[in-house]
C-alpha cells in the first residue's frame, strides 16, 4: 500500500513539475513564434501539441493538482496523480500513464476503454490543427504564387517579397514543430497498445490501434501537404 501510494505521489511531483516547466515554455510572440500566422499562434489544437507535450493539460491538470492541496492529507498523492493524467493522455509519456491507468482501473478492458476515448481525443485535436493549418497554408501558397507572378513580370519588391516569405517560414517551422509533437505522442500511445496487448480483449486492442492509426494517417496527410508548401516555397530566388 505504501509503494503504491509512494508511486502515486512520484507521478504526481514529477507531473506538477513538468506542467509548470511546460507554463513556462508556452509559445507566444517573443518567444520564438516571430511571424507565426496568429490563426495557428492562438490555436488551442497547437498548443495542444506543444513542445514539451504538456501544455496541453497544463491549465486543467495544474489546477486540478494544486487542488489536491486542500484534500484528504492521505490521499494527496493519488489525487494528484489523477488530475496530472486527465487531459494529457500519453503526452505525458507511455510510462506515467500506464502507471497511473493501471492505479485507477484494475481492469484491463476498462483501461483500455479509457486509452481508446484519449486517443480519440488526440484526433479531434489533430484534426482541428490539420483544419486551420490547412487555410494558412492555402494563402501561404496563394503569397507565394503572387510573389512568383512579381518576379515574372519584374516588378517584384524585395523587401516587401522578404516580408511575405519570412511568414511562410515562420507557419512552416510552426507547424513541422506541431507535427513532430504529434508524432510523438502518436508513437507514445503505440507503446501503451503494446503494453496492453494480451492484457484485454483482441476487440478493444484493435479498436484502441485503428484510432492510432487513424491518428498516424492525419500526420501523414498533413506532412505532405507542408512538404508540398515547402517546396513551392524553395523554388523562390530573390536572388
Amino acid at each position: 500500500m505504501m509503494v503504491a501510494s509512494f508511486t502515486a505521489k512520484r507521478i504526481a511531483w514529477a507531473a506538477l513539475a513538468l506542467l509548470l516547466a511546460g507554463c513556462e515554455t508556452l509559445d507566444g510572440p517573443g518567444m520564438g513564434m516571430g511571424q507565426t500566422d496568429p490563426r495557428l499562434a492562438n490555436s488551442n489544437s497547437a498548443q495542444f501539441f506543444s513542445k514539451s507535450g504538456w501544455q496541453a493539460c497544463a491549465g486543467g491538470a495544474v489546477v486540478g493538482v494544486l487542488a489536491c492541496q486542500l484534500a484528504n492529507p492521505d490521499k494527496k498523492g493519488e489525487c494528484m496523480a489523477a488530475a496530472a493524467v486527465v487531459g494529457c493522455g500519453a503526452g505525458m509519456g507511455a510510462n506515467y500513464y500506464l502507471d497511473q491507468r493501471r492505479s485507477q482501473y484494475a481492469n484491463a478492458e476498462q483501461r483500455l476503454d479509457v486509452a481508446i476515448a484519449d486517443v480519440r481525443k488526440d484526433n479531434r485535436e489533430l484534426q482541428d490543427l490539420s483544419r486551420t493549418a490547412r487555410t494558412v497554408i492555402a494563402d501561404d501558397r496563394q503569397s507565394i504564387a503572387m510573389i512568383q507572378r512579381d518576379i515574372a513580370a519584374k516588378r517584384v519588391q524585395r523587401a516587401h517579397a522578404q516580408q511575405r516569405l519570412a511568414k511562410v517560414d515562420a507557419n512552416l517551422g510552426f507547424l513541422r514543430d506541431k507535427l513532430a509533437n504529434a508524432r510523438t505522442r502518436q508513437q507514445e500511445w503505440r507503446k501503451v497498445a503494446a503494453a496492453e496487448r494480451g492484457s484485454a480483449s483482441a476487440a478493444r486492442i484493435d479498436t484502441l490501434n485503428a484510432e492510432i492509426n487513424s491518428m498516424q494517417r492525419q500526420i501523414s496527410s498533413l506532412e505532405a501537404e507542408i512538404d508540398q508548401l515547402y517546396r513551392q516555397r524553395s523554388a523562390i530566388r530573390l536572388g
